[in-house]
């Protein structure tokens, strides 16, 4: 089999797995293919009545003549209904498919493991849920209803054109078959070229939505001439594949010109031919030309056809990729907070982010018990926020096994371990919503008082009742409207809301200046009283009050205790604690 016939039958793979999908909806898209054919056969019969009318004319039958208006009415009578019954289920089947494939490419895509998203820029699935996805639109919308109804009218055309005079036939379609062969080879490279752009498209929404989110450190380090070489570079790209994909449909155009027109030709010269020699009547003539549109049509209609098919194949493997990776499991049980056992335990557990890759961790084993502040400290890069992603489930073991609460994660719902743990982190995100709708994203069913309740304990709530709009206030994209001292109050009042057992603290205060984050500390502290917390802290004087600290390096525990056991010893903590005294006072000036 050739490169082009593979690339064919994963076509029409791809095409039967995208009706098989949509299936639901079949009814309207059968209503589409009887609709067309009743009005393939009201054109065969629109040709038959005016080849009998003219006929009837020049013989001066005025009998006949009225006969076939009137058919002609009936046939404008019963078209213009059948035509809109076709367009309504026409834009019923496209509008109802569509909203399906998004559906479930948004609820897969919100499925799939962080483990997916963090290896996957943001942009380029985007580009699947837009670009794409509009490829597929303009298919179901247009082309679909096309690929139905011209090769009905072209069955119906040819057969009656049969009837009305074979050897016209026959003369006038004779290079067809050579054309449309001609037009399928030149079409093949499409599909090729069309994903191969749909990939570039998708690398430019991937560099524009990054060079967007960091705008801030582009313009501190004036770094706008290197982004803009640089999201230029991919749109060069994305405009070399589109004008390859142009060039190809130039080529055929002047093709599908030529199919157009060469039976037309070949029709008045033969067929005046025959007329005048008696062989066929003027009315055939006329409703053979008339016909003739009805088989031309469609044939020059390929070149753009197999381009909207090729297209259409092309973004939706793009999609049926997303759709085909695994989502995160979904089993698991629901266990009950079991108080006397570990809320965490690590028992040997081994971990890197590619199996080519060194361990990370190092047969890892901890345990944090219940109501217990644990602080976790080590060199940068040592994983200490790997932990925290393993903790809620992001990623699994490579071996080892981690439990909650007595019970396996494996055992365990993902659901059901991450009801039970709340998270702030250093890059706090809020949605571009109300401050109300942000805190309330803690709890499903939180009342007013509850969530208010929420922000007082923040220490954000009498800043929320000055502003305008109180807590119907919008704070943008990224809260960019808020400070960071503000935002990560937000943050707190949510997992005040959530009010989980289990509390992780990934560099809470780490972006803060020292003023905000004494604050946000004492906002902390009150969170973490009567629940398990787990905290990775940026400054080690933050952590002094922590029941245990564990110390890591090189994917081991390598040290534990509290902060004057640990600080008064020959210690990787003391050093580091050391370390980071000094470079805070020489960024205090007072070095």
């Amino acid at each position: 089999m050739t490169e082009a016939q593979e690339r064919d039958v994963v076509s029409w793979k791809v095409i039967k797995r995208l009706l098989l999908f949509i299936r639901p909806h079949m009814v309207w898209l059968i209503l589409m293919v009887i609709t067309s054919l009743v009005l393939a056969g009201l054109n065969i019969l629109n040709a038959y009545a005016l080849k009998g009318a003219i006929d009837a004319t020049l013989s001066h039958a005025m009998g006949q003549l009225s006969k076939y208006l009137y058919l002609v009415i009936a046939a404008m009578v019963v078209e213009i209904p059948v035509s809109m019954l076709r367009t309504y289920a026409t834009g019923r089947f496209s509008e109802k498919s569509l909203y399906d494939i998004r559906q479930h490419t948004t609820e897969h895509i919100s499925k799939l493991p962080v483990s997916y998203l963090e290896k996957h820029p943001s942009g380029d699935l985007v580009s699947r849920l837009t670009n794409d996805i509009s490829l597929l639109q303009g298919f179901l919308q247009g082309s679909l209803s096309e690929l139905i109804s011209q090769p009905l009218t072209f069955i119906a055309a040819v057969i009656y054109v049969f009837i009305i005079s074979w050897k016209l036939t026959l003369f006038s379609i004779v290079a067809v078959p050579l054309l449309m062969w001609l037009t399928i080879k030149l079409s093949e490279p499409i599909e090729k070229y069309t994903k191969s752009q749909q990939e570039s498209l998708s690398n430019v929404n991937s560099i524009a939505q990054d060079s967007i989110s960091g705008l801030v450190v582009t313009k501190s380090f004036t770094l706008e001439g290197v982004m803009l070489r640089k999201y230029n570079d991919a749109v060069d790209k994305a405009l070399s594949k589109a004008l390859k994909v142009a060039k190809v449909q130039a080529v055929l155009e002047p093709v599908r010109a030529f199919m157009q027109m060469a039976p037309f030709m070949v029709t008045f010269a033969y067929g005046g031919y025959l007329a005048i020699n008696n062989q066929m009547t003027f009315g055939g003539v006329l409703a053979f030309i008339n016909l003739l549109n009805f088989v031309v049509n469609p044939i020059t209609l390929i070149p753009r056809l197999i381009s909207s098919f090729r297209s259409t194949t092309a973004a939706a493997r793009r999609i049926f990729e997303v759709w085909d990776e695994p989502q995160e499991r979904s089993d698991g049980k629901v266990f009950s907070v079991d108080k006397n056992a570990a809320a965490i335990s690590f028992d040997n557990v081994c971990f890197s982010y590619n199996e080519n890759e060194k361990l990370l961790f190092d047969h890892l084993s901890f345990e944090i018990y219940s109501g217990e502040t644990v602080a976790l400290v080590g060199p940068s890069g040592c994983g200490k926020s790997t932990v925290l992603k393993l903790i809620t489930g992001f990623y699994k073991p490579t071996t080892g096994r981690i439990l909650i609460y007595g019970h396996d994660m494996e055992e365990w719902s993902l659901e059901g371990v991450r009801d039970l743990i709340s998270v702030v982190s250093q890059d706090t995100y809020l949605f571009p919503d109300s401050i109300y709708e942000n805190i309330a994203y803690g709890k499903k069913d939180a009342s007013e008082s509850e969530i208010k309740e929420a922000a007082r304990l923040a220490g954000i709530h009498d800043f929320i009742e000055n502003l305008p709009d109180k807590y119907n206030t919008m704070v943008g994209e990224r809260g960019v409207k808020l400070s960071g001292g503000q935002r990560q109050r937000i943050a707190i009042a949510r997992a005040i809301l959530k009010n989980a057992p289990i509390l992780l603290l990934d560099e809470a205060t780490s972006a803060l200046d020292t003023e905000s984050e004494y604050y946000i500390q004492q906002s902390l502290e009150d969170l973490m009283k009567g629940r398990t917390s787990l905290v990775i802290a940026h400054r080690l004087s933050t952590i002094k009050n922590a029941d245990r600290i564990l110390v890591m390096n090189n994917g081991k525990i390598v040290e534990t205790g509290t902060h004057d056991e640990l600080y008064n010893s020959d210690s990787l903590y003391r050093q580091l604690y050391l370390k980071q005294y000094q470079l805070d006072e020489e960024a205090n000036g007072v070095a």
